[in-house]
């Protein structure tokens, strides 16, 4: 096993979470930090719950998916990206970041896994939002998804800059509340989606959001500084979580997906009639 390092023993950088003291992996090679992972660190849960989700993935949760029963793979395939770049981020990120190289180097891996929660915000999401506005007509359809795509392209670009855990994590605020909309549409005849799975739609964003909170506000370790360095700390536990909330997104993304091949509005007969009266005028 490596030695392990104090917190004021690692560069600057490396220092982010002021009550993890312990457990810090000196700079190693790219090798070494792929060793690490044989042994226990303060990264370790980091990088394994990141790790465990890519490969359930790949072996287990792609089969799930209704590839049969849908005409278009489309949706299918941004869903497979949204859920897979975030873990695949994430576990470089962590695995590498105590690399022997500049500081620069460390910024580059996070904004590597910045880049994989933004394509899990907005590809992942893009089933969502289309199936919400699935029963309106088409030309508010199109204008919503083009909204909620400019929403996150900006939301890219504040993340790519943002120089603090509140900041990162508020850089997807605009998409998030835009989503939040969306759920509201749904709770009316005039929103589209599955109703049975409106439960998951709703914790994917909840669960996800206790999540980052607790991540941003160090919640409980700084409670008991140094005592929880290994394992049950903040980033641990909002690793776990938004693991969590990504298990939702994919059970109300496979319920949604499966709506739209049978797609039944309420509300279509009301937006056609207003639509033939306008005609009519």
């Amino acid at each position: 096993m490596k030695r392990l390092l104090c917190r004021g023993q690692v560069p600057p950088h490396l220092q982010f979470n002021p009550y993890v003291l312990a457990g810090y992996r000196p700079l190693l090679t790219f090798w070494g930090s792929l060793a690490s992972l044989c042994y226990l660190h303060n990264e370790t849960v980091n990088i394994l719950t990141h790790g465990l989700a890519i490969v359930y993935i790949v072996c287990v949760m792609q089969y799930q998916l209704p590839w049969n029963q849908v005409d278009s793979h489309f949706l299918i395939y941004c869903h497979l990206a949204g859920t897979l770049s975030p873990w695949i981020g994430s576990f470089i990120y962590h695995l590498l970041m105590n690399m022997d190289r500049p500081p620069p180097f460390y910024y580059r891996l996070l904004q590597l896994d910045m880049l994989g929660i933004w394509v899990s915000q907005s590809f992942g999401a893009l089933t969502m939002v289309c199936t919400s506005v699935a029963c309106l007509p088409k030309p508010v359809q199109w204008i919503t998804i083009a909204s909620y795509s400019i929403l996150s392209v900006l939301g890219l670009f504040k993340a790519m800059a943002a120089s603090s855990p509140w900041k990162r994590r508020m850089c997807f605020a605009l998409p998030f509340l835009m989503r939040n909309c969306l759920v509201l549409l749904r709770l009316t005849k005039y929103g589209g989606g599955d109703q049975d799975g409106l439960l998951y739609v709703i914790l994917q964003d909840l669960i996800s959001l206790i999540g980052g909170a607790i991540g941003a506000l160090n919640i409980p370790e700084r409670w008991m500084p140094g005592s929880l360095d290994y394992c049950f700390n903040s980033h641990n536990i909002m690793h776990v979580l938004v693991v969590l909330a990504v298990y939702y997104m994919n059970l109300s993304t496979i319920s949604d997906l499966l709506w739209l091949v049978n797609r039944q509005c309420l509300g279509s007969v009301e937006f056609n009639s207003i639509l033939h009266l306008h005609e009519e005028l």
